[in-house]
């Protein structure tokens, strides 16, 4: 039975489980790319002397130790003469406007390529004194200034000179903490385009991916009506936007407004730590409570409004409000889920993997948000695109094993009512055959009545009357034993189909006195014989009703014989056999016995096709052992409680 449900679980999970590996293996091979660990350039005084650095199959990641000469907008003419400007190499000391100047020197007649996203917010660069880029426009004055972020790769041409001098300017008026060099990668032009086009793939395919998930997670939740989709939604858009590469450089149009596009990428990122706490409230509401729920949105509904109403300055303040909104709500999520899970006392393997799940986007969601500021690769790509779709993929996989749980409760709860439907049906032959042998007891107890009578009428009593007294009162006794075994098994307490531990000697008591005067009326010796010490898992009136039916059966094709009962152990199971000494089925009947509807004796043909049912609802078989013109057997099995 074990190796059965086993190889049943294998097939239900081999083809999901395979369709998840290769989901997984096409991520992470997109992801793989992607180069992720660079060896470091660091400029000396300025200058990059990359003559011996060997750039054929790898790209380097320049240390942004470049000449600072802040609040000033110079020209490269400006470094041309004696006098150099007076540089400044610590944190910038005026934020709003600066210059950025780097010399890089390399074998003559080379050519590179630099890459990296341009300066907060409006960059103008200079390469050899020549301007090759202008994203936005720089400007001293705050009125023309124009601020614009995009990504970026520079040419370089290295002559016979063998250096190249670069020049950024750079004017920041909405921003309080900016001016700073990006993370930058040098390398050949070659190899350059290579891993831009990794990042775009890894960008559309993830970002994307998100994106499109949010759709069908949003569609799913309106249709569904349901909060797990709806979180999946929320998460799956909040990360798929996070990433500033897909945002600006692909999802928006090069002409959108700079500022409500600046606003909503800033408000993505504060809703980082609200998407996992709707993530956690959607798939465990109970612990969460509603309260919770309605307080946490009520103030991030005004803090998303802010986003769109102070001024640009206070936007990166207004992040880490939202971000330190967060802190106590996750501390009443942990007292509140320690509260839940001490009071239920169990924690299935389900909610160990949805839990794992969640765990990992909310650890990286914190990482994120923690470096968020300070690294600047995480600033524009995030690190949590990928860790929700891992989050993702483990949540499929428990959705999909509840909504086979739910299928298969929902199946064998539509079996169990349509047995119930055909029980009624089976019921009323046997409550037609037992009532026409309570017609014996009765034809009994009249016919001795109505003589004792006569002979009180007319004369003394025979000597016989003692004994027809007795056999009166006899037959009245087992009437009522009759009447009152009936009722119980028409109005007992087990009508629910519930599954419990069900003892065999008592099932068998049960049987035997609703039965056995059945039986007796065709002369029949209706024998029980329990071989078994352990109790079987089922329900014991659709048990009992299996064999009243086999028994009726036996006993309406054998006359003066034995009907045998029998229960014995095998390996997690018990099996039953009921046995008779009749005049067997025939033939060409046999392949039609366990067919609704079919009979040969005018009943309504329910009774094998009801017990086949009920037997393997119970997770069992029922069978035709043998049948000839001595007898005929049938057996079925039923599991061990011990077993499951």
């Amino acid at each position: 039975m074990r190796e059965k449900k086993a190889l049943q679980a294998a097939k239900r999970y081999a083809l999901p489980a395979l369709v998840l590996l290769l989901v997984a293996v096409f991520f992470l091979y997109v992801r793989g790319r992607v180069q992720t660990e660079f060896i470091e350039l660091r400029p000396e005084d300025g200058v990059l002397d990359v003559r011996s650095v060997d750039f054929s199959d790898k790209v380097y990641h320049v240390v942004n130790q470049w000449d600072y000469y802040p609040g000033r907008l110079y020209m490269p003419n400006d470094f041309a003469g004696s006098t150099s400007p007076q540089k400044h190499n610590n944190a910038p000391l005026d934020t709003t406007l600066g210059t950025w100047r780097l010399v890089m020197l390399a074998e003559p007649h080379t050519y590179l390529s630099l890459c990296s996203f341009s300066i907060d917010y409006g960059a103008r660069i200079f390469v050899n004194g020549k301007e090759v880029r202008n994203i936005g426009f720089v400007s001293d004055d705050p009125a023309k200034a124009v601020p614009k972020v995009r990504f970026m790769t520079l040419p370089l041409y290295f002559d016979e000179t063998g250096a190249v001098e670069i020049v950024y300017q750079y004017s920041n008026f909405i921003h309080n903490d900016a001016g700073f060099i990006q993370s930058t990668s040098l390398s050949t032009p070659e190899n350059i385009d290579e891993y831009q086009r990794a990042l775009a793939l890894n960008a559309m395919v993830l970002s994307g991916g998100l994106l499109m998930l949010f759709f069908y997670f949003l569609l799913c939740a309106a249709f569904q009506k349901n909060r797990e989709y709806a979180a999946l939604a929320l998460c799956c858009l909040v990360i798929a936007l996070r990433n500033q590469f897909f945002f600006s450089e692909h999802f928006l149009l090069p002409t959108f407004d700079f500022y409500l596009a600046y606003r909503t990428q800033v408000l993505d990122v504060s809703w980082i730590p609200a998407s996992a706490f709707y993530l956690v409230s959607g798939f465990y509401p109970k612990p969460m409570g509603k309260k919770a729920v309605l307080a946490f949105t009520g103030v991030f509904a005004v803090l998303s409004i802010l986003h769109y109403v102070l001024p640009m300055q206070s936007l990166v303040a207004l992040c880490h409000v939202c971000y330190y909104v967060c802190v106590p709500f996750i501390g009443y999520v942990v007292f509140r889920f320690a509260r839940y899970f001490h009071k239920e006392q169990k924690l299935t393997p389900l909610d160990v993997m949805n839990l794992l799940a969640i765990l990992l986007f909310v650890v990286m969601l914190i990482l994120e948000g923690v470096s968020t500021g300070s690294n600047s690769t995480v600033n524009h790509f995030g690190i949590t695109p990928l860790a929700m779709v891992v989050c993702i993929l483990l949540l499929a996989i428990v959705n999909n094993e509840t909504i086979n749980r739910q299928k298969i409760q929902l199946e064998q709860a539509q079996q169990r009512n349509k047995l119930l439907l055909q029980l009624n049906a089976t019921n009323n032959d046997f409550l037609r055959t037992v009532a026409h042998e309570l017609k014996t007891p009765l034809t009994v107890i009249s016919g001795y009545a109505q003589l004792i009578e006569f002979q009180m009428q007319n004369g003394p009593l025979s000597k016989k009357t003692p004994e027809r007294l007795e056999t009166i009162r006899s037959e009245a006794d087992r009437l009522a034993q009759m009447v009152t075994r009936l009722m119980d098994y028409t109005y007992g307490k087990t009508r629910d189909a519930e599954m419990t531990a069900v003892d065999i000697d008592a099932l068998f008591a049960n049987a035997a006195a609703i039965m056995t005067p059945v039986c007796e009326k065709k002369q029949n010796a209706l024998i029980f014989q329990n071989d078994s010490a352990s109790q079987i898992h089922g329900n014991a009136e659709l048990l009992l009703q299996v064999l009243i039916n086999l028994i009726v059966n036996a006993s309406r094709h054998t006359e003066c014989g034995q009907i045998t009962v029998k229960a014995a152990d095998g390996e997690g199971f018990v099996s039953f056999t009921v046995s008779d000494t009749g005049e067997g089925i025939a033939p060409d009947a046999l392949p039609h016995i366990f067919e609704k509807g079919y009979s040969t004796d005018g009943s309504r043909g329910l009774g094998l096709s009801v017990c086949r049912d009920t037997v393997w609802m119970h997770g069992g078989e029922l069978a035709l052992f043998e049948t000839s013109t001595k007898g005929t057997k049938f057996g079925f099995t039923v599991p061990k409680e011990e077993a499951l």
